[in-house]
């Protein structure tokens, strides 16, 4: 993606999230169940949406480590990480689209499964 025009990046921001969010659900599915909870045609175009994102952004970090001009990283790259996972982890709100809101049937605000 090399547009600059803020519609298309959060156009494509929109459908990432949504992509993500639902393959961290049938990650879920598979992990709990040992099947995908949804068509594998669904999952599959997700994935390739997704796929091609991590690709652009691989792409970007394999360039930018060659261009010498990031300085060394200090501590453990995960701790960061870490900590931001930790934290979303204790949130809580009311969104249909979060893990920890009010997603279908989930009055407690807990994990979808």
């Amino acid at each position: 993606m090399t547009s600059t025009d803020t519609t298309d990046i959060n156009s494509a921001m929109d459908s990432l999230q949504v992509a993500a969010t639902a393959l961290i659900a049938d990650y879920s599915d598979i992990a709990t169940s040992g099947r995908l909870a949804e068509h594998p045609d669904l999952v599959d175009h997700r994935l390739g949406l997704v796929l091609e994102m991590l690709a652009a952004v691989q792409a970007a970090v394999q360039a930018e480590r060659a261009s010498g001009e990031w300085p060394a990283l200090r501590g453990h790259p995960g701790a960061e990480h870490d900590q931001l996972a930790a934290e979303y982890a204790h949130h809580n709100c009311d969104c249909p689209h979060c893990f920890h809101g009010g997603g279908p049937g989930d009055e407690e605000g807990d994990i979808w499964m």
